[in-house]
């Protein structure tokens, strides 16, 4: 009797040990989705930054560009306005 009653304690305790760990695992899963949800959105402010500092630079080039390129009509006034547009448009 006393070996069935041994037996049984250490098969609960067995039981008791397997489902403690895959407990664990959940709660760890659990965490690192809740880390990964974290960096995704952090990722994404980062990418909104990057297109931002993409736009911005390809209207820089186009202000360079309409000031660097000869032409035969090029007017100060005018290279006047286009800096002008850049400055209000540009942050």
């Amino acid at each position: 009797m006393e070996t069935l009653k041994t037996r049984l304690r250490a098969g609960t305790r067995d039981i008791v040990f397997r489902q403690a760990k895959r407990l664990a695992r959940v709660v760890g899963v659990d965490e690192e989705l809740r880390r990964l949800r974290d960096r995704v959105t952090e990722l994404e402010h980062e990418v909104q930054e990057t297109r931002r500092l993409h736009q911005r630079l390809a209207e820089l080039t186009d202000v360079v560009t309409e000031v660097l390129v000869p032409a035969a009509d090029r007017e100060d006034d005018k290279i006047r306005a286009i800096l002008a547009k850049y400055n209000r448009t540009s942050f």
